[in-house]
């Protein structure tokens, strides 16, 4: 603790001369010689976002907690993976495995334990989430293809269904634009780490395009931590108006996209709590044989037909597979082949949209009506539990919207969804027979559930800069398959009810604040029994509420700052105790500082507090993670079409970890380095 705080103090200190050296050299230049930076558009009241509600609106119309992360934020930010880039955002932490972006999830809102599969991540629209434990596979988007990333915070069962319970996030990826364009990345760093990216677009007449592909490779932090992965992306938009418009249709637009992954990953495994604090200890792999390859192929396809006085129609579809063999618990007895795993998910998904603006009783209105299906056929062999899970999975929702707005100021929305779930499923065992393993079918189970949820929200902007809201809202996640193959008789879909009250606030081009209060309740919620070895539902209701804030500072043109804190409580309501993996303190800071014209310096700080083991439900049982304070910097110089780039993360080695479970801890790296070139046209 006294180390974190001398790395702290030193960190500001550093910063403060920084600032300091840059005032009196700033104040040496011309007034004229200053050029204005652009970097004030990322003030975010008049950003539109599709994400909270399913339609374009401005961020200080939204009822919720909203966050954009641009393609500029991105550039200039010492991020290297999507789901660090996200955790540096208000009450969204990273809980990471291995220290990429593979087996990586972010938590909003302290969902903890099964953040996984209560936190929703979309990429045009697309669930990433797997059906299975596994959650949303980070490593598959290229982060230099993203446009622009939504935070959501809280419940957005109605537009999305089971699993938008702590928060939604969707990545957008980037279309093909007017003028052509080209980038090419390549950076090489510590644990002999190389990433190099390729991408562009342009459009023709009515045809946009980009395309995109990715090629990492690191050895990793630890030892059997490496990952290996390939992309592939295109994304294609065609405006057929001219050819197939006229008076009835106003609009007609194709788009289709697509994504190719692969990717090879080492497992190293947990580190014993005696061994944790050790800098050479803890880089060592208990499983040094456990990994896994994996491909995964996506692709969407979808039509908007603006049909003027009657509306905007939208239909989308999509398909999903990934394959993936792997092996835990590797033992020389026997031979790879014989110990492999397998898993197979293939899933379809459709969704069509109805918006339409109305006038009634002199208020403006629009209503949205939406559809949305998918099927998942999942199948998944642990040669090491000696079971095969076998699953065939069927959700259907309807949802409306409507918003109405009085006068300029105020605006009042409502929605609701109702879903229904039907799911087989089979559990089936490998049994040794006279010293043959022979599959046994188990039997066959299905669980078929009818869910609901509800929002009102309310928005008073009294200006362009100020904006008030708060909003009442429900929700709901249904287990998945992996938790289904291992449960208890009863388990069911938990159930929940959210209440957000919020301001944001922007003085001119100088400030923008933020401002949320959230409050809400869990009945049934699921988790894992480490104990009895099964998924349950808890017996106590979950309690979480907080304050969540965030600041956006221009000083000068030449310098930004930003940070936010959140203050949170995530208990059990009738005992008091935390739930694991909820840290009750967060806080993140950053500075991009344009020492002069070409070179920017940007650092930043992620500050999070201490947490319960994720096993310990009763507070008692093991020992907490310690909080930890990692600060990242990146410099960058441009020299006209080219960008030469250095960067070194956690830069004062903190020993720190994200997960733990029975005090079988999960270490994050220490300090490391790299640095690249990149080209754009």
């Amino acid at each position: 603790m006294v180390e974190q705080k001398a790395n702290t103090r030193r960190f500001i200190v550093a910063v403060l001369f920084l600032l300091i050296f840059s005032t009196l050299s700033h104040a040496q230049e011309e007034p004229g010689d200053t050029q204005k930076d652009n970097t004030k558009s990322r003030f975010q009241m008049e950003e539109v976002v599709v994400t909270a509600t399913g339609l374009k609106d401005e961020v200080r119309e939204v009822a919720r907690n909203v966050t954009v992360i641009t393609a500029e934020d991105i550039a200039q930010g010492p991020s290297n993976f999507v789901p660090d880039l996200l955790s540096r955002e208000t009450n969204v932490n990273l809980q990471s495995l291995y220290g990429t972006d593979k087996q990586a999830v972010v938590d909003i809102r302290g969902m903890g334990q099964t953040a996984a599969s209560n936190v929703l991540v979309l990429v045009d629209g697309f669930r990433l989430n797997s059906p299975d434990l596994a959650g949303p596979d980070f490593s598959s988007v290229p982060i230099d293809e993203i446009e622009r990333i939504e935070i959501i915070r809280g419940a957005g069962s109605v537009i999305y269904g089971s699993g938008a319970v702590g928060g939604v996030v969707n990545i957008i990826t980037k279309r093909g634009k007017k003028e052509p364009t080209a980038r090419a990345y390549a950076s090489y760093g510590s644990y002999d780490t190389f990433d190099g990216r390729v991408s562009g677009g342009g459009q023709l007449e009515n045809l946009d395009l980009s395309l995109n592909a990715d090629y990492f490779d690191t050895d990793g932090y630890r030892e059997n931590g490496g990952l290996r992965k390939k992309d592939f992306g295109a994304r294609l938009g065609y405006d057929a108006t001219e050819h197939v418009g006229g008076d009835l249709l106003k609009g007609v637009l194709f788009t289709l996209s697509g994504g190719y992954h692969e990717d090879k990953q080492g497992f190293p495994g947990g580190v014993p709590i005696e061994d944790i604090d050790s800098e050479s200890e803890r880089s060592k792999a208990s499983t040094p044989n456990d990994g896994a390859e994996t491909k995964d192929n996506r692709v969407r396809g979808g039509i908007e037909l603006d049909l003027g006085f009657w509306g905007v129609l939208t239909l989308n579809g999509g398909l999903r597979n990934r394959d993936s063999d792997f092996i835990f618990g590797f033992t020389p007895l026997k031979s790879k082949e014989e110990q492999t795993g397998q898993l197979n998910e293939e899933t379809q998904q459709l969704d069509f949209g109805y918006t339409q603006e109305y006038t009634l009783w002199g208020l403006d209105n629009t209503f949205q009506f939406g559809t949305d299906y998918y099927y998942t056929d999942y199948y998944s062999e642990r040669i090491d539990q000696r079971e095969r899970k076998n699953s065939q999975i069927d959700s259907l929702g309807l949802f409306f919207t409507n918003r109405t707005s009085l006068g300029e100021k105020f605006s009042f929305d409502i929605g609701y969804r109702y879903n229904i779930f039907k799911g087989t499923f089979r559990n089936d065992d490998l049994i040794d027979f006279s010293g043959d393993d022979v599959w046994v079918n188990g039997e066959e189970f299905d669980r078929n559930f009818y869910d609901n949820a509800y929002n009102i929200g309310i928005v008073y902007a009294p200006a362009k800069s100020t904006s008030l809201y708060t909003s009442f809202a429900t929700s709901f996640r249904i287990p998945n398959v992996d938790e289904y193959a291992l449960a208890d008789e009863d388990l069911a879909p938990q159930n929940g009810w959210h209440v957000d009250l919020g301001v944001r606030q922007q003085f001119k081009d100088l400030v923008e604040l933020s401002l949320s209060l959230f409050y809400f309740e869990i009945d049934d919620e699921i988790y894992f029994d480490a104990d009895a070895r099964e998924n349950r539902n808890y017996e106590d209701t979950t309690q979480r509420f907080g304050v969540e804030t965030s600041l956006k500072y221009y000083p000068t043109d030449w310098l930004y700052l930003w940070g936010n804190l959140t203050l949170m409580e995530a208990k059990f309501k009738k005992t008091g105790d935390q739930v694991p993996l909820a840290p009750n303190f967060s806080a993140k800071l950053g500075m991009e500082w344009r020492i002069f014209d070409p070179l920017l310096l940007a650092l930043t700080g992620t500050f999070v507090g201490s947490q319960f083991d994720g096993n310990d439900i009763t507070n008692d049982r093991f020992a907490k993670l310690d909080p930890y304070q990692v600060f990242d910097a990146k410099l960058t110089y441009t020299f006209k079409k080219f960008k030469v780039f250095g960067g070194v993360n956690n830069i004062f080695n903190e020993l720190y970890e994200t997960l733990a479970f029975s005090e079988s801890y999960f270490p994050m790296p220490t300090r490391n380095y790299y640095a690249g070139l990149a080209w754009s046209w």
